[in-house]
């Protein structure tokens, strides 16, 4: 829970300092800014004086700021040690807190009675200072109890708490606050989550058909989670969600799922379990004329259908999809090396041949093409114009992503995993009721993890209600397991389940019921890649980066290290040698330094001896003749010597 202030008038607190005794700047020697008594005040970073009594100072601005006489987005931070006063009237992000004073809430039932008033709000609770803004910068000078038995001197630890949480789960932010019982998970695994809860698939906008995003993802049958927080009603997460409910199993079943990897039912995928849709949005613009001499420019770009007959560097493209006005119909579907925005760019020479003659190309091809390793149907088309008058086109490609081996999922405690299998629904085991998990979960991704939510939030969902799984509540497992005995089930959550490939009986009882998943955007289809041959870069002739490059795959120190480790000497020089950027040198044997080569003459000269001597052939990576040659701009001359080993096959000159 917190509140973006949007900072207020400085001039009223500079007012209320000089009233309340701030000597200014000009007016005190600077040998007196030295003596103890003396703190120095800050307002927005500006050190506007100094004053005598701080301690009165700071009480009398924090009790107007509670009254309401001055702003309530006013932090005040006083750093003793330092001897400064510190108040900050810009915008920053706060968040309410109760008052205190000697160890006792300054909140009492009549203020509570009064809010069933609607005349009674919050504004009011603020002016009789039971509640209070308190910023990052001044949290740090306050003492918060978490709740208000802790103000009690049986069960606190302290007797100067100023401040205490309205609820001690707002201490979380808005990933955090929708993990069930964050407080029975270990720290690391909330931490998890809350990053993988931003990469989650789910309806991220209520207006996304109306919206050209560059990337974006949508759940097609998001579920409103079995458990949920007090703060998802705030966050509206329950009306926006971002999973499944899925019958989880955990159990080992034929060891696909081991290294947290998830069996998944296939016919559960079938019917459309995690099924989403992915959006790509690319652009165009015209743009003005620019460019001088032969190859200016002569008018703005045009969208248009590139023709061969008058158009220079037309891409390794399908063209056939474009209409005349030079983009792709909606409907149309689309895969890699089709063309998807035309444009063509005035050129003012000729490429080739002479200016109108036979051959003259009077247009250069700036068309957009499809990603290759990406296919879809033409979702939306817009064409409008910018702020210039040209015209601007988006083009937005829908394609239809259905879960597959080597996907992400997560549940809402930091346990993900990528799918290591998936079975139809006669191979996957079944309970004693015939339930058929969706999921299937290594129950070694549980013990050290420590995450024992999922069965705290099993009762909720067993009982028919809606859990409630807030964080710091008297809910524990002791109940959990009793409530759970109680309506009929085993205490611990367990069910008797019959193998899906021998019909039999498993021999232990098996975890089972319903967890909240996500699917995240880590999808194997945005991943694979692979390469035999391809472009390589000019500076250092290796192979590219990327996958979007058609780069290599890079074998990195460690890579290396393991292949020195097992011996593997030639499998060493083809990945990092031959198959990289292997370069032939010719190399001078008196002196050791790169010898000038002219193959075709059959010509070899040494600059360093100023003559023709016997030159030698090698092999080394174009990387490191770079390296030379670049030391050598710097007068550091390195030299090779090549020395002819017995039944070495040396090509000498």
């Amino acid at each position: 829970m917190a509140y973006i202030s949007v900072g207020c008038s400085l001039s009223p607190i500079l007012e209320f300092l000089e009233e309340w005794a701030m000597e200014n700047l000009d007016e005190i020697a600077p040998h007196m800014i030295a003596q103890t008594n003396c703190t120095k005040v800050f307002v927005n970073g500006n050190w506007v004086g100094v004053h005598r009594d701080p301690n009165r100072l700071v009480q009398t601005l924090v009790h107007q700021r509670r009254a309401l006489d001055i702003d309530v987005e006013v932090s005040v931070v006083r750093d003793i040690k330092g001897r400064e006063l510190r108040l900050y009237t810009d915008a920053a992000m706060c968040r309410p807190l109760f008052v205190v004073e000697n160890n006792r809430l300054r909140i009492r039932k009549k203020h509570i009675n009064d809010l069933h008033d609607p005349n009674y709000g919050w504004t009011n609770l603020m002016q009789q200072g039971v509640v209070e803004y308190i910023d990052t910068e001044e949290e740090e000078t306050t003492m918060v109890a978490m709740e208000p038995k802790d103000l009690e001197e049986s069960g606190g630890y302290s007797s100067t708490y100023t401040h205490c949480e309205i609820h001690p789960s707002m201490i979380l932010g808005v990933c955090a606050s929708i993990i069930p019982f964050p407080d029975h998970n270990q720290s690391p695994r909330n931490t998890y989550q809350s990053a993988m809860g931003k990469q989650a698939m789910g309806i991220y906008a209520s207006n996304y058909q109306l919206r050209m995003d560059t990337l974006a993802h949508v759940l097609h049958y998001p579920e409103k989670p079995l458990v949920t927080t007090r703060a998802m009603e705030h966050l509206h997460f329950r009306e926006l969600p971002s999973g499944f409910n899925v019958i989880v199993g955990i159990m080992v079943y034929s060891g696909y799922n081991q290294e947290d990897s998830l069996i998944m039912n296939q016919s559960a995928v079938d019917r459309g379990l995690f099924r989403s849709s992915f959006f790509r949005t690319l652009n165009d613009q015209e743009k003005a004329g620019r460019g001088m001499g032969d190859m200016a420019v002569l008018s703005a770009e045009s969208f248009e259908r590139p023709a061969r007959e008058n158009t220079a560097g037309m891409k390794h493209g399908n063209y056939d999809k474009l209409e005349e006005d030079g983009l792709v119909a909606p409907g149309t579907r689309v895969s890699g090396t089709d063309v998807l925005i035309g444009k063509t760019t005035p050129l003012g020479g000729g490429v080739s041949g002479v200016t109108g003659g036979p051959g003259h190309r009077s247009k250069k091809d700036s068309s957009t093409v499809m990603r290759s390793h990406e296919d879809g149907i033409v979702d939306r088309v817009m064409l409008t114009t910018n702020q210039e008058g040209f015209k601007f086109c988006k083009v937005r490609i829908r394609n239809v992503r259905v879960p597959q081996i080597g996907d992400k999922f997560a549940s809402r405690h930091g346990q993900k995993g990528t799918i290591g299998m998936t079975y139809r629904q006669e191979d996957m085991p079944w309970s004693i009721d015939g339930i058929v998990p969706d999921i299937i979960v290594n129950p070694h991704a549980i013990p050290s993890r420590m995450t024992m939510t999922a069965a705290v939030c099993l009762v909720g969902v067993l009982t028919g209600t809606e859990g409630d799984a807030t964080p710091f509540t008297d809910v524990t497992v002791a109940n959990v397991s009793s409530t759970l005995h109680k309506i009929g089930f085993q205490k611990h959550g367990n069910e008797v389940m019959y193998s899906g490939h021998t019909g039999r009986m498993l021999n232990t009882k098996v975890f089972l019921g319903p967890t909240f998943y996500q699917r995240l955007k880590h999808l194997v289809d945005d991943k694979i890649h692979s390469r035999s041959r391809g472009p390589v870069m000019n500076l250092t002739r290796q192979p590219m980066e990327g996958r979007g490059r058609d780069g290599g795959l890079r074998m990195g120190e460690m890579e290396r290290d393991c292949l020195i480790s097992h011996g593997c000497a030639n499998f060493l020089r083809d990945r990092l040698f031959i198959n990289s950027d292997a370069y032939r040198v010719h190399v001078c044997d008196k002196c050791g330094l790169i010898a000038v080569a002219n193959l075709r003459k059959m010509s070899f000269e040494c600059r360093g001896c100023k003559g023709k001597s016997d030159v030698s052939q090698i092999h080394v990576p174009y990387a490191c003749k770079l390296l030379f040659q670049e030391l050598m701009a710097m007068c550091i001359a390195p030299r090779m010597f090549v020395r002819a080993d017995a039944g070495a096959a040396q090509v000498q000159y």
